[in-house]
């Protein structure tokens, strides 16, 4: 009966996904993409139309959805990460995630509390919409599956990827597509991702983001970037505030890592109760901060080297020493600027 349904639920799900996601028609997802091919596509997807924002449905509509039960799952996962997936669950087999962070940790929650419905907050709310979608890391078309995945193996620190028939996969693909009823289809939203700003043309100043982060952060945060454990940490690993730092938080691979994202990611959302409308740090405080948060200790991801093959597409605050052949001032550039534009998280 539970092969039945899973079977039912992958038919649904797919053919959901086919019915939002971007055309990238003659490309096909996996594919691998030449300079010109990858523009084409890049302004294809710039070019969309653009919806407003959409706050999701009532969370009490949820109970009378045909795919209730899965779509419930996907929110606790994305919630509860640490306690679904973690690695400590007692479960070995679910133990995808590989730190101490919560999918909501980053995907802030929005007046309904469920995760990723925070406007420029990276939002799940049109994630439907934007895949499959061409990536600069690879160099290649990625489907939703693919990119959540990334996020298992990177911002969530030493992860595994999730089959995509699991009932974990399949529950994050519900919330998505539930999230996505009643929107305009294959077009873009207002509020996904992370606001657009103009960065500082100056390096980023690690001291005087150390004396701020003790001024707005260290009270969730603690000291060094450690975070709050919970109550159950030693059992759970659970924390009460994320840890920015260290072996429970992402590691030097994640999209956080690079410090436009982290910048533009504080400056909208950091300290709790912050907006991109309403931000409680400006655009160069933000930028300190997150120079100072980059400047402490994280788990290496293996491989980054391999990441974002090719130069022409490659971010400049990416600080991998291996592109940079021993050029020690070109490295220092990307770790702290100065930064010409603006980029996108990737």
């Amino acid at each position: 009966m539970y092969m039945k349904k899973l079977v039912i639920a992958l038919i649904l799900l797919f053919a959901a996904n086919n019915s939002f996601a971007i055309d990238i028609a003659p490309y096909k997802t996996g594919q691998k993409l030449n300079d010109k091919q990858a523009k084409e596509l890049q302004q294809r997807y710039i070019k969309r139309d653009q919806q407003a924002w959409k706050e999701p449905a009532e969370v009490a509509s949820i109970a009378k959805h045909k795919n209730a039960e899965l779509i419930n799952y996907g929110i606790k996962v994305l919630d509860k990460t640490v306690l679904t997936i973690g690695p400590n669950v007692s479960d070995k087999s679910r133990r995808y995630s590989g730190n101490s962070l919560n999918c909501s940790s980053c995907h802030l929650k929005g007046e309904t509390q469920l995760p990723g419905t925070k406007y420029d907050a990276i939002p799940f709310t049109n994630v439907v919409n934007d895949y499959p979608q061409f990536r600069k890391r690879g160099m290649s078309i990625v489907s939703l599956s693919d990119r959540v995945n990334s996020c298992m193996t990177r911002s969530m620190g030493d992860g595994k990827a999730m089959p995509v028939d699991s009932r974990e996969m399949l529950g994050i693909l519900a919330y998505y597509d539930w999230l996505a009823e009643g929107i305009k289809k294959n077009s873009a939203m207002e509020g996904s991702g992370l606001p657009d700003v103009s960065f500082p043309a100056r390096k980023a100043d690690v001291a005087s983001g150390g004396k701020l982060y003790q001024q707005f952060c260290f009270a969730c945060h603690a000291q060094d970037g450690q975070g709050t454990k919970a109550a159950d940490y030693d059992t759970s690993g659970n924390y009460t505030f994320p840890p920015l730092a260290g072996n429970d938080s992402f590691n030097n691979g994640a999209g956080m890592s690079r410090l436009k994202s982290a910048s533009k990611f504080i400056h909208a959302n950091m300290p709790l109760g912050a907006s991109s409308k309403t931000p409680a740090l400006t655009i160069d405080q933000a930028y300190d901060v997150a120079a100072y948060i980059l400047s402490l200790p994280r788990e290496n991801k293996n491989g980054r080297d391999k990441d974002f093959p090719n130069p022409n597409f490659r971010p400049d605050d990416y600080p991998v020493p291996e592109y940079f052949n021993g050029d020690k001032i070109a490295l220092e550039k990307a770790k702290i600027g100065p930064y010409k534009n603006s980029t996108t998280m990737d």
